[in-house]
């Protein structure tokens, strides 16, 4: 069985990772912002508090991995945070766009880059940045949510810088779109339940190797456009 870390874990897609990846067998490193406040517990999971959004504490998450382990199979970044949704360029607040693109593109960049010892050796590793068909350049044609958009456009390019960087190191690095799933970001007029959409992504991740590396698919396996 393989060890998980995911970020984001407390809730929607991150806590259902952690579900379905424990009852799967496998050990599961959970960051959350507020260890206190998680309500799942697993005695093959560790809590570890971890801010996406802040160096020092990705930092001191790292260590605190180490501690817990020797080594990582996969680490999926699924941390994140909506925008304002802003219907037009007026109504766009730089302040809240750079606190988006902090944790949605920043983020899984500080985690990947202090983790990056721990997925390196022997045996090939994954990282999975969960994505979202929003940062496909090419599928923009409704506009809006400039934030989360750009957001998720920096992610899968970082993924694909990441993807040439492990390239030779034995690390497959790929971005991956969740489908609009029911979970708080997503609302209740999302039709892909959450279960759905994780079993899906678990399913894509164990079958990540150095073909698929630096690519973008949805849940269901669709490769998407950049």
């Amino acid at each position: 069985m393989a060890t998980w870390i995911i970020t984001g874990a407390n809730r929607g897609l991150g806590l259902e990772f952690a579900k379905q990846l424990l009852a799967d067998g496998h050990s599961v490193i959970a960051g959350v912002r507020q260890p206190e406040m998680m309500e799942f517990d697993h005695e093959r999971m560790t809590v570890l508090r971890l801010d996406v959004a802040s160096t020092t504490s990705v930092h001191e998450f790292a260590e605190n991995v180490k501690l817990a382990t020797q080594s990582i199979d996969v680490l999926v970044n699924n941390a994140g945070r909506m925008d304002g949704r802003w219907q037009s360029l007026e109504e766009v607040d730089p302040e809240v766009s750079l606190e988006v693109l902090n944790v949605n593109t920043i983020g899984p960049l500080r985690v990947s880059q202090a983790l990056w010892p721990l997925l390196e050796g022997p045996n090939p590793t994954k990282i999975a940045n969960i994505s979202s068909l929003m940062g496909s350049i090419d599928d923009c044609m409704s506009g809006r949510s400039y934030a989360y958009r750009t957001s998720k456009t920096g992610l899968n390019m970082i993924t694909k810088i990441l993807a040439v960087e492990g390239k030779n190191k034995g690390i497959s690095v790929t971005a991956y779109h969740p489908g609009w799933a029911k979970t708080d970001m997503g609302g209740e007029r999302a039709p892909v339940p959450v279960s759905v959409s994780v079993q899906g992504l678990i399913g894509l991740i164990n079958e990540q190797d150095d073909v698929r590396t630096g690519r973008f698919f949805e849940y269901t396996g669709d490769e998407l456009p950049w």
